[in-house]
């Protein structure tokens, strides 16, 4: 015969366990909240980091080719203007961006001593103090007593911290590299000079300051060398000075519009569909030639004064050689069927358009460029490769057309 034993109940037995636990239980609870504030915090202090140091570093890109400008002596002013708070500089600019962001529901401010300049090299290798110009900023935001405060915890004070200090650190370099050719985004028009100017006369004026024509020219503004692109004289036949950009057009009006509103996404489509881009200087492609310059495109190219821009680059097609009386030979052809062997395009501005007829003279100067459009191979750090088309000189042509700033650490 079976017995039935009818199990015994422990009535609150857990009850004392459940008190002993509900302390750690609450405390991990606690904690994860903290911790998870601190890593909220710390994330949108690591976001204004990055934010201020690629804003900063676009700052530095127009001064970068300010410091290599042809007959420049001033770099010590124009390192201090990149490094130094002045309104508008790398620094001030960093400082602006961190400000307009939060971190654990505060505003940050950067501080100048959490703003430093360095040179980061061709393999990533990033060095401070630095020879020359620097190409990268580093910034460190923080919540601490330094800057900011401490960040307060919502419950830490009962495990015997009641405020914690976090920062984040980020820095940023600017890139630069040679431009082979466009793509097409729509509604974004390309700025492109209906212009075509020799590769060598470029080279050599950032090795001499000099035009083709052997003078040094230097700006009412600024002081600095000027190229006179136009007149240029034994450049060209005598269409020399302006160059299809889009179709082929031997029209005043298609120029203006070149000249003030840029290439449309048309006039790209345009070059590239015939083939003619991709260019290099060891693949070249022709390009039509326009009408001669008019007077009357003068106001046009004063309107562009001291706005970035691209100008494209040629190859003659033959140079002077002493040794077997060649001359020079800029284009294929004569007056509107005159083409250009195009190589590639550099960042300049248009420094001086001033004159009527056979007195006007449109003359431009290197400029810091970054086009939407633009297409750049082979981007480095800037300052760390030389230009394609003189790649052994002993004075190598500065790289005007950047991609926009990285982060590098």
């Amino acid at each position: 015969m079976n017995t039935y034993r009818r199990a015994t109940h422990r009535r609150g037995a857990i009850v004392p366990l459940f008190a002993v636990m509900l302390i750690p239980i609450l405390a991990m609870l606690c904690f994860s909240i903290d911790a998870g504030w601190m890593v909220l915090t710390r994330t949108d202090l690591q976001s204004t980091a990055d934010a201020a140091a690629l804003a900063g570093a676009e700052k530095l890109q127009e001064l970068y080719v300010q410091y290599n400008l042809p007959g420049q002596k001033n770099w010590t002013a124009i390192v201090a203007a990149a490094t130094g708070n002045t309104p508008g500089s790398p620094m001030a600019t960093a400082q602006k961006f961190a400000s307009l962001n939060k971190a654990g529901n505060v505003y940050i401010s950067l501080l100048d001593q959490d703003v430093h300049f360095g040179f980061t090299d061709a393999t990533g290798t990033y060095t401070s103090p630095y020879d020359g110009f620097p190409n990268t900023i580093e910034v460190t935001v923080r919540r601490d007593e330094t800057a900011n405060s401490p960040l307060q915890l919502f419950f830490g004070g009962v495990l015997g911290m009641s405020a914690v200090d976090l920062q984040a650190k980020a820095r940023a370099t600017i890139y630069s590299g040679s431009v082979s050719t466009l793509k097409v985004i729509p509604g974004v028009t390309a700025h492109i000079l209906p212009v075509a100017l020799d590769y060598k006369v470029w080279d050599n004026f950032y090795a001499t300051g000099q035009s083709s024509d052997g003078v040094v020219r230097l700006n009412a503004t600024n002081g600095y060398p000027e190229l006179q692109v136009y007149p240029c004289p034994g450049n060209a036949p005598g269409n020399f000075g302006l160059l299809d950009v889009g179709p082929p057009a031997n029209n005043v009006p298609a120029f203006r519009n070149w000249i003030d509103d840029g290439e449309t996404p048309n006039d790209i489509g345009y070059l590239l569909d015939n083939n003619l881009l991709p260019v290099s200087l060891n693949a070249p492609k022709n390009w039509k030639g326009g009408p001669g310059m008019k007077s009357t495109l003068q106001t046009d190219f004063a309107s562009q004064m001291w706005l970035p821009n691209l100008i494209p680059l040629f190859k003659a097609v033959q140079y002077p050689d002493p040794s077997n009386g060649n001359t020079y030979i800029a284009a294929s052809g004569n007056g509107q069927n005159a083409t250009y062997a195009i190589v590639g395009f550099v960042g300049i501005d248009i420094s001086n358009a001033t004159g009527r007829g056979s007195n006007m003279n449109i003359s431009i100067q290197p400029n810091a460029v970054i086009d939407p459009t633009a297409v750049i191979l082979n981007t480095l750090p800037a300052g760390t490769q030389t230009s394609p088309y003189t790649p052994s000189t002993p004075t190598p042509t500065t790289i005007t057309t950047f991609s926009s700033a990285k982060l590098t650490y």
